[in-house]
């Protein structure tokens, strides 16, 4: 664990000083983790769902039920909170009024942040047919290319190494940020998400809002 709170904090350029994040650990491989990681980035943690059993692994808890993340985070106050799953490889967020943030969303909020930063390799990102159609116009507005792929991270992940992309993911909050990781891991997707609301100096609802969801029906 030491080792790899060490290769996460790696990742952090720009300290979390003044935020304060509820994170929801889904009582999964983030619980002993992904609290210590935000707190020694500079953030005031609130950690729910971090006690794991052996039993209550995703158990109503973490991104795959929001509500008890929502309800924190109005609660305490919070600038906006994280949601994992039980192995850690997604993150969700939810932002300060309790709205949800799906995984394009906060896509969008890194692909702006990369390009800005000169760091989104041949201004192009990968996404899957199930990306939504809002995510797709707000990285034409931005000049953004988008490869699209089918749905899987293993997919996004062999797009990304054809053309040596920076960035992917999936909706689902599945993100993989190739400077750092070969595969999807929620907690340094969050890191990166919340060093984004620290640069621009915006929520993350203001963040957000740079893409409009739109009416999605996904069928099988």
């Amino acid at each position: 664990a030491a080792a790899y709170i060490e290769h996460l904090l790696a990742s952090v350029t720009t300290p979390l000083k003044g935020l304060k994040i509820v994170v929801d650990c889904a009582n999964g491989a983030s619980s002993l983790v992904a609290p210590i990681v935000y707190e020694k980035a500079g953030a005031t943690v609130v950690a729910i769902h971090h006690s794991p059993d052996g039993w209550n692994i995703n158990d109503g808890c973490g991104s795959t039920h929001l509500e008890d993340l929502q309800a924190a985070v109005v609660r305490e106050g919070a600038d906006f909170g994280i949601a994992h799953d039980g192995d850690s490889d997604r993150c969700l967020a939810v932002d300060g009024t309790g709205a949800v943030v799906d995984g394009d969303q906060i896509m969008t909020i890194l692909a702006l942040g990369f390009k800005s930063r000169g760091k989104l390799k041949a201004d192009t990102i990968v996404g899957t047919v199930m990306s939504n159609l809002g995510f797709m116009h707000a990285m034409k507005n931005a000049g953004i290319n988008v490869i699209t792929t089918a749905v899987g991270d293993r997919y996004v992940l062999e797009k990304m190494l054809e053309g040596d992309y920076s960035l992917g993911g999936e909706q689902s909050g599945h993100l993989i940020i190739r400077e750092h990781a070969n595969t999807g891991d929620g907690i340094l997707t969050a890191l990166a998400l919340a060093q984004e609301v620290v640069r621009t100096g915006k929520s993350l609802a203001e963040l957000a809002s740079s893409m409009q969801r739109f009416p999605q029906v996904l069928i099988n």
